[in-house]
């Protein structure tokens, strides 16, 4: 008795020893972590400023952040219906040449790349050389006003301190472009001319803040709240969401000075966004003289409006953005580097590390929630090439009908009797390009995609409709054209953009093409 006893008390002192020393080991491993988390605390700040935006010099301060930023230089990764992979979209998708004909859209368009090299792609498509669009079609080109510098460079800011608002958008895109590269290189990433931290970041506390003018006056408008500070009263958690849309957005130059502003007016403060509302500013803008279209269509003579890449208005609907998801969530997901988590800065597709992004919220396999993925952008990809047959269709069809009435000696009343069909072109442009030109193929928000699409091709039938309808009018029977798939021959990459930019699509997205069930993988 007296040995069993002595063995359990010497047991319990085992067991306790044991059990002191896990938590020991424990406490000792949080101190670790807490120690090198101390090691990024604010004295670090000190050597930040907005007068250098250069990353390599705030990523002194942060280099597992940096080093992950400076990943994206070497990315050149592609998934089936994105990535950044800078291939030419016009090589891919020819009929492009003809949706946007009399846009330099139709003359120069590619993937783009990761966001180190935001400024850089603009630096070298051709939609932004003068001589060269002036010497393939666009003789008018007088070059891009500076406000396309808005979102495309981390030195904007500081240019538009130093011009102020209005000078720094009327004044060329050539004139900044030359300024910066004088100020701070000519190679590809001197000076950091992409995105920088400084885009999202603070210098004082490396705290989420907004730093576009456009972006605080739009959502100012909807009735949002601003902070001296952040730009604007919004939660951490907002705060991962309000920085990337400063940029991922529908826009258009206003007036003169080519302000660049957000056709938001419409759009109520936490509420969805429906392309409806877009239109509707358009269209009080244009009856008030300010802004009545992007171009005008060389083929169909329509007043056109071009989409841009409004990720921030389709998320909106999504059920992604009603749960309370950030588009860092999905694109800047936690990760654990050492002992530290930090946010991934390699802005990249869920796609390429669905078990970080996706995973975090739906436990199903990685092959499972790529598949979901996969599944909304092949069935919006169908639809897109759907409409955009029954694009052509109208396009060739307003031709044909210009030419009847030429014909019938009506040449001078042509406009006034297609008046009703050229609308229906910008309209059901308009809904087709802002899912097209919008990046996820869809998935930000499935059912209003495949929606806004729906009434893009039921908009182009519309437009046959009233062509047969008003040449019937003169006495000319019209038949409209069946579904126009039949695109326009694919053409040659342009010899002077500079490689990788500009070359024909790879073989996987060929094949996801030609197969979409079996081949988008």
């Amino acid at each position: 008795m007296f040995r069993m006893g002595k063995m359990k008390r010497l047991g319990i002192v085992v067991f306790s020893g044991i059990a002191a020393a896990i938590l020991l080991g424990a406490f000792l491993v949080s101190i670790a972590r807490r120690t090198e988390a101390a090691k990024h605390t604010l004295p670090e700040l000190a050597v930040l400023s907005e007068a250098d935006v250069r990353p390599e010099v705030w990523g002194r301060a942060f280099p597992e952040h940096f080093a992950r930023y400076s990943a994206m230089k070497e990315n050149s990764e592609t998934t089936p219906f994105g990535g950044s992979l800078p291939y030419s979209k016009l090589l891919r998708y020819p009929q492009l040449t003809r949706l946007w004909a009399g846009y330099p859209f139709a003359a120069d368009f590619n993937e783009e790349r990761s966001h180190i090299y935001s400024q850089v792609d603009q630096m070298e498509t051709k939609r932004n050389d003068a001589k060269w669009l002036q010497a393939h079609g666009f003789p008018d080109f007088k070059g891009q006003p500076g406000a396309c510098m808005n979102c495309h460079s981390g030195w904007a800011p500081s240019l538009i301190r130093e011009l102020g608002w209005e000078t720094f958008n009327s004044t060329p895109y050539q004139d900044l472009k030359e300024h910066l590269e004088k100020s701070h290189g000519e190679g590809i990433h001197a000076g950091g001319l992409g995105s920088t931290c400084a885009d999202c970041h603070s210098p004082k506390d490396m705290s989420l803040r907004i730093t576009r003018p456009a972006y605080l006056q739009a959502m100012i408008s909807r009735g949002y709240a601003a902070d001296p500070e952040k730009g604007l009263v919004a939660s951490p958690q907002e705060m991962r969401s309000h920085v990337c849309q400063q940029c991922h957005v529908e826009y258009y130059f206003r007036g003169e000075n080519k302000e660049l502003v957000f056709p938001w007016s419409k759009w109520p403060k936490e509420k969805p966004l429906r392309i409806e509302m877009i239109e509707s500013h358009y269209t009080e803008v244009a009856a008030a003289g300010v802004f009545s279209k992007d171009w005008v269509h060389s083929e169909s003579k329509a007043p056109m409006l071009k989409a841009q890449h409004p990720e921030t208005e389709l998320f909106s609907s999504g059920l992604h953005a009603r749960s309370g998801v950030s588009c860092a969530d999905c694109h800047m997901p936690y990760k654990r580097v050492g002992a530290r988590k930090i946010t991934e800065h390699n802005i990249r597709s869920p796609l390429f590390d669905v078990r970080s992004s996706c995973g975090a919220c739906h436990n199903q396999s990685d092959e499972h929630l790529r598949e979901r993925v996969l599944s909304v952008q092949r069935k919006t990809s169908e639809q897109l090439r759907a409409t955009e047959g029954n694009l052509l269709a109208l396009i060739s069809d307003i031709q044909a009908a210009r030419l009847a009435l030429e014909n019938a000696g009506l040449a001078g009343r042509a406009d006034d009797i297609l008046a009703r069909a050229k609308a229906s072109h910008r309209t059901a442009s308009f809904r087709w390009d802002f899912i097209s030109s919008e990046n996820s193929t869809g998935f930000h928000s499935p059912q209003e995609s495949m929606r806004v699409l729906a009434v893009a091709s039921e908009e182009a039938r519309r437009g046959q409709f009233a062509l047969v309808e008003d040449l019937a009018k003169e006495r000319i029977v019209f038949v409209p054209s069946a579904d126009v798939r039949a695109w326009p021959l694919e053409g040659t990459p342009i010899p002077e953009l500079v490689a990788p930019v500009g070359q024909p699509p790879s073989k996987s997205h060929r094949d996801c093409d030609s197969d979409l069930e079996n081949g988008c993988l």
